[in-house]
């Protein structure tokens, strides 16, 4: 297959992955109490806030609404916590004054609505991630006066341990937080209890993989070696980022077994694995000439990366500014008169 066509494909599979974009990761503070409670600077964005309750604790989030706009919530846990979180819902326009539990404070003047979470049979396959969450609270209705929106999560029975809260309904990412995505979905998989070797695997193998690969093909007459060296190590990003995705989406899927959403987590798979290993074969050839056609599919390959959240950014950048950049403005070539860029 030629570059072109490579480009094609991965291309329409960076189109399949985007509709996962999906809630923006987030992961709170110290919002223990009302007075602290988390300020969500827009309601209406889709939030997915990464938290964690200790026992007799509850967390809070604060939201401004105004009158007949949508307010939806909801909480879940990861497959490792094995408890039931419920949200408590209170503003100065509820005329309702359900019974709380004593870990949730209600500020003066505030009425309350409680909303117990329901564990269910099954587990929800999140391909953005990928992993695997129990959704225990689900909630959507249309706010009828102006205010302020208090939103405490809690656990039954003084139970502890990770929780999420999602609010909002509308998909979109600052550029700050789409460049921070690929380092928030590590701390996802921490925050579900995993081990920082199992997260960090991926990238350690591929980086000591082609390590002992460019090892093996190195020879005294390469040239361009700086070129080389920085693919070579962004590949690796790029496809430890690939190997990443496949071993999550291993270890979800192990619980729940096959699902539709696994084909969205392909696509981030599948994107990564192509744009790394065509980058690191042509980093390892024994003339890489670095020609138009070639810069133009470096470029596919770095934009295609970034676009999936590949190579913890570093990686797609590296391919990018070598694709743009004129190689002699970055490196000094051995033999420059051999090698041009056209």
């Amino acid at each position: 297959m030629d570059a072109t066509r490579i480009a094609i494909v991965v291309l329409a599979l960076a189109f399949v992955a985007t509709p996962a974009l999906a809630h923006v990761p987030a992961f709170p503070g110290d919002n223990t109490t009302p007075e602290r409670a988390l300020a969500v600077p827009d309601a209406a964005k889709s939030w997915s806030f990464y938290d964690r309750l200790e026992p007799g604790q509850a967390n809070y989030y604060r939201v401004s609404l105004e009158d007949g706009q949508r307010l939806r919530f909801g909480a879940f846990t990861p497959s490792s916590g094995e408890f039931t979180p419920s949200v408590v819902l209170m503003s100065e326009s509820s005329n309702r004054t359900d019974r709380v539990p004593s870990e949730v404070s209600v500020p003066e003047g505030m009425g309350a609505v409680v909303f117990e979470g329901e564990r269910p049979d099954a587990a929800t396959y999140e391909p953005f991630s990928p992993s695997v969450n129990y959704h225990t609270v689900s909630v959507e209705q249309t706010v009828e006066e102006d205010g302020v929106y208090l939103l405490a999560v809690y656990a039954p029975r003084n139970a502890s341990g990770p929780v999420g809260v999602t609010i909002g309904y509308e998909e979109e990412f600052s550029p700050t937080e789409y460049l921070t995505v690929p380092f928030d979905l590590v701390r996802i998989h921490l925050w579900e209890g995993q081990h920082p070797l199992v997260v960090a695997s991926p990238w350690l193998v591929t980086l000591l993989g082609t390590g002992a690969l460019l090892r093996v093909r190195r020879h005294d007459g390469w040239t361009r070696p700086v070129v080389r060296y920085a693919l070579t190590g962004a590949a690796a990003l790029v496809l430890g980022t690939a190997l990443s995705a496949l071993v999550q989406m291993g270890i979800a899927l192990s619980s729940i077994g096959p699902t539709a959403g696994m084909l969205v987590t392909a696509a981030f798979v599948a994107v990564p694995a192509v744009c790394g290993g065509w980058v690191l074969r042509f980093a390892l050839r024994d003339d890489p000439v670095m020609v138009f056609r070639t810069r133009i599919s470096l470029a596919v390959a770095g934009a295609a990366s970034l676009v999936t959240w590949a190579g913890l950014i570093v990686g797609p950048a590296v391919i990018l500014l070598i694709a743009l950049v004129p190689t002699r403005w970055i490196e000094q070539s051995r033999d420059p008169e051999r090698y041009s860029v056209e």
